[in-house]
């Protein structure tokens, strides 16, 4: 899945009416979709049928729908300059995911601390060289980024060793795990899930015992 449009209306009649006007107005190009398909749906009496006539069935495509699109067989386009890309680590649900992204989108994220692994050719990351926020200050960890508080992963008082999960942010639709850089006693937790906090925020200090 590459988007989705989500459409609502007081009432069936009018998210109907919003969803062929956004649809019509819905571009993606460099690739073939099924935008055509969807405008055409919204359009067919069997969909838009009112007062309990809804005529749409789960092989209603198959057997009932009058296809009259013809198969693409042309070529996607490639971009010219795809860019070098890098491997980020992110948590979703508690587990570790690794996943592939333009490096240019990695660096403006400011997503480098804690989540990046290696770039596709196997080196280490670069790291910024000006506007970064580093994670850790001292004793102090610090949000890397405008996020919003996933969870922490700890709590007051909790001895960690370098590397344990500290806490999860999420930016940009991505969560971005931050781990102790030091052995220590978790103290001063700020903030909570939810809570939306800017780049250079304390969320926590991993002190000395």
């Amino acid at each position: 899945m590459i988007a989705k449009l989500i459409v609502t209306g007081a009432t069936r009649k009018e998210a109907l009416e919003r969803s062929r006007r956004a649809l019509d107005e819905f571009v993606v190009a460099g690739m073939p979709t099924v935008i055509p398909f969807h405008r055409d749906v919204v359009r067919q009496p069997a969909f838009t049928a009112e007062n309990g006539e809804f005529g749409v069935f789960t092989r209603w495509i198959e057997t009932e729908y009058d296809n009259q699109f013809e198969p693409w067989d042309g070529e996607a386009e490639e971009l010219e300059h795809p860019g070098a890309r890098r491997e980020v680590v992110v948590e979703v649900n508690d587990k570790r995911i690794e996943v592939s992204l333009p490096e240019r989108l990695v660096i403006s994220a400011g997503i480098e601390h804690g989540g990046v692994g290696r770039n596709m050719a196997g080196h280490a990351p670069r790291r910024r060289s000006r506007g970064s926020v580093d994670t850790a200050s001292g004793n102090d960890v610090t949000s890397p980024m405008q996020a919003t508080i996933v969870k922490f992963a700890v709590e007051e008082g909790q001895r960690v060793v370098k590397g344990d999960l500290l806490v999860v942010l999420e930016a940009m639709k991505m969560e971005q795990p931050i781990s102790s850089t030091r052995d220590g006693v978790v103290r001063g937790i700020t903030g909570g899930p939810g809570e939306t906090i800017s780049s250079g925020t304390k969320l926590l200090s991993v002190e000395d015992e």
